[in-house]
């Protein structure tokens, strides 16, 4: 895809900054915003442990433990600062629940769909290279060059996936996109849709933060997805 259909497709779907549509526009590759680094730095509100993010319900702001999606074993869990608005929703947050209009998830990925539509993962190598490669080179999808990132202090990747407009989900044999297991069954993919996705090594286990939002999204909507990814911080697992 050339590098002016990618500042299309980020512009048409997320209104992102003019400062990024001409970075999107002349290299192909998300700016520092949308990529934010993420780098682990001592938040005002770090003195007062966090909560273990509850069932699904309404959340006050503030920061929450969250648990890892697919993860067999997670030795260290991700805190997000979670602004007004939001709500858990499964092992996320999010607004809206029925119709998602943005959330957050973290999951622990192996596998991915070569097609969107195919409801059969293939394996990827156990690198954050290997999965951000795998899934920007999705059948279906426009995506950005894997870019270096740091999620907490630990080292990883960031892409960033989007449907184009000209596709035909109901054309699938399920009526959905999906990225990897459980992430096609958990929602539908709608088209415009943004996943944002950081890849990261956190001491040996590969986590991903995949925050994704409708087209609809604000440009300070986009923002508090990628604060909360920038802000976010790891602690113990109990018992580990």
């Amino acid at each position: 895809m050339s590098a002016r259909t990618l500042c299309v497709l980020r512009t048409a779907g997320s209104a992102v900054m003019m400062t990024a549509a001409l970075v999107a526009c002349t290299t192909g590759q998300p700016e520092s915003t949308a990529a934010p680094s993420g780098s682990s730095t001592a938040n005002p509100g770090d003195a007062v442990p966090p909560a273990q993010l509850p069932a699904d319900s309404p959340l006050d702001p503030g920061r929450y433990v969250v648990s890892v999606a697919d993860a067999p074993v997670a030795p260290l869990l991700p805190v997000l600062s979670v602004p007004e608005g939001y709500a858990a929703i499964g092992n996320g947050v999010g607004v809206g629940a029925d119709d998602l209009a943005r959330y957050l998830w973290v999951w622990d990925v192996n596998s991915v769909f070569a097609h969107p539509c195919d409801a059969t993962p293939e394996p990827v190598g156990p690198s954050v290279a290997d999965l951000a490669e795998a899934l920007a080179a999705q059948a279906l999808r426009t995506s950005t060059d894997p870019v270096t990132v740091t999620v907490g202090g630990y080292d990883g990747l960031y892409v960033e996936l989007s449907v184009p407009g000209e596709v035909d989900a109901s054309a699938c044999p399920s009526g959905v996109l999906g990225l990897w297991p459980g992430r096609a069954q958990s929602w539908g993919e709608i088209l415009g849709q943004v996943d944002m996705v950081w890849i990261v090594d956190v001491d040996g286990q590969r986590l991903v933060f995949d925050a994704a939002y409708e087209p609809a999204t604000s440009p300070d909507e986009v923002a508090e997805l990628e604060e909360m990814v920038a802000t976010a911080t790891f602690v113990p697992a109990e018992g580990s």
